[in-house]
């Protein structure tokens, strides 16, 4: 497996990566590169990688094992929880609807509101004037904001900041040594930082305490992330048979409760994890990028398998993870993993149905027709980019940029409303309003 990751890290320009997996119960691991290229120190085993998005799992266990306790109901008003909380549609979002991704919540901004204890509490009010993207339960749409709240729920509960209950409530139990979230712990392990394509370092190192329940500060280890898919496998036990949470929870975790309708990203979202299918056979997982790192977390009951990947070269991390997963997967675990295939030749457009202005908190989407289909523009921070859209049938379509959907790879979609024109737009993972701009756009 080193030499793996030697050859996809060259490949790609990936400064240092890690791959881990758990087989029945038997770890296994890799390592390639160098954690700090202005140093030129290696990366190790137990080198720390900011790991991203791949955080909500752990928020998301955290509210699970919580409900075990009986201090949330997982269908019951986030208000009831949170009745200081001022969001659109607060009174009908649930704990299950946040940790699904069907709340309707926009992503959010990506704003720093501070390292004090009250930091996610902050950030939540910034939610209060954001439009919903839809009607809560009634929709997909990937959210940054929803995961916060998620983070706040726990907090409100237990008294604690969300970094002391990872602690006390996940992190300890399940015996994840390599595991943490605030600055004050990092100098006491080895640490990866963000690189570009080029091996640069990447400077500034987080962005913001107040996401960290989404993944803006936890910094994680392959080998914990491969154990914490563990726990799953196991259905809420730690390797030394600690519980950690219980069956139930798992089970509710691993239930889906929506279908995704850009289907690269994901086929379904559970409650936490999303949900795909290889070959025939599930898989349970979250991927994650941030400033600094981008980490990858698979779990596979019907092989007893998990698999986890880290990179300090944050645009790489999601091509770098297709290629080893694919790999690990033929050569140990009998399974075939989906590779992107070319739009299929000659599949016609009806460029009205999706055409129009579409928008998040922080980005405009301009669908236009042009001459054999449709192309989009996408205006955030001062910034765009132009580029078609391939059908691919079912509403879906591949961008002819991946730079759309921030290099993830991910195909786009549109979801259609009762008058058969599109009402949102998903850029992967993201859900998009259609605005009252779109009225008189002409394309």
């Amino acid at each position: 497996m080193n030499e793996l990751l030697a050859e996809t890290t060259a490949r790609l320009g990936v400064t240092g990566a890690q791959l881990a997996m758990v087989v029945d119960g038997e770890l296994t691991e890799a390592v390639t590169g160098v954690a700090n290229a202005e140093l030129g120190t290696p990366v190790t085993p137990d080198t720390l990688f900011q790991i991203g998005s791949t955080t909500k799992l752990h928020t998301a266990a955290l509210v699970l094992g919580l409900a075990d306790a009986g201090l949330v109901g997982l269908d019951r008003p986030v208000l009831d929880h949170l009745p200081e909380l001022r969001i659109p549609g607060g009174e009908a979002i649930t704990p299950r609807h946040l940790l699904s991704m069907t709340s309707g919540l926009d992503n959010g901004p990506y704003a720093d509101t501070g390292r004090g204890d009250d930091c996610v509490a902050r950030y939540a009010e910034l939610l209060a004037e954001i439009p919903l993207a839809f009607a809560p339960g009634t929709g997909f749409g990937y959210s940054n904001a929803s995961t916060t709240v998620s983070g706040l729920l726990v907090e409100r509960i237990t008294g604690l900041t969300w970094d002391d209950v990872l602690q006390q409530r996940l992190a300890g139990p399940a015996g994840l040594a390599h595991t943490v979230s605030l600055p004050e712990e990092l100098p006491y392990h080895r640490l990866a930082v963000g690189h570009d394509v080029g091996g640069g370092v990447v400077r500034p190192w987080g962005f913001s305490r107040g996401l960290g329940p989404g993944g803006s500060t936890l910094c994680s280890t392959a080998a914990d992330l491969a154990r914490f898919g563990q726990v799953m496998l196991e259905y809420g036990a730690a390797a030394d048979g600690t519980r950690v949470l219980s069956r139930e929870a798992v089970e509710t975790m691993q239930t889906p409760h929506v279908e995704v309708e850009a289907r690269w990203f994901a086929e379904q979202w559970c409650a936490g994890p999303y949900r795909k299918v290889w070959d025939g056979v599930a898989v349970y997982g979250h991927g994650g990028t941030n400033l600094g790192g981008s980490s990858t977390l698979v779990w596979i009951p019907e092989r007893n398998a998990t698999m986890a990947v880290t990179v300090n070269t944050p645009s790489q991390g999601y091509p770098f993870a297709d290629v080893v997963f694919a790999a690990v997967c033929a050569e140990m675990l009998g399974l075939t993993v989906p590779v992107r295939s070319a739009p299929e030749p000659g599949l016609s457009v009806d460029a009205a149905l999706y055409t129009g202005v579409y928008e998040t908190h922080d980005t405009r989407y301009e669908v236009r027709e042009r001459a054999d289909g449709i192309a989009v523009t996408a205006l955030s921070g001062g910034e765009s980019l132009t580029c078609d859209l391939f059908p691919l049938g079912g509403h879906r379509f591949w961008p002819a940029d991946d730079r759309l959907g921030g290099m993830h790879r991910w195909d786009v979609a549109f979801v259609l409303g009762a008058d058969g024109r599109a009402v949102r737009f998903l850029n992967g993972a993201f859900a998009a309003r259609r605005s009252a701009d779109s009225a008189g756009f002409s394309g």
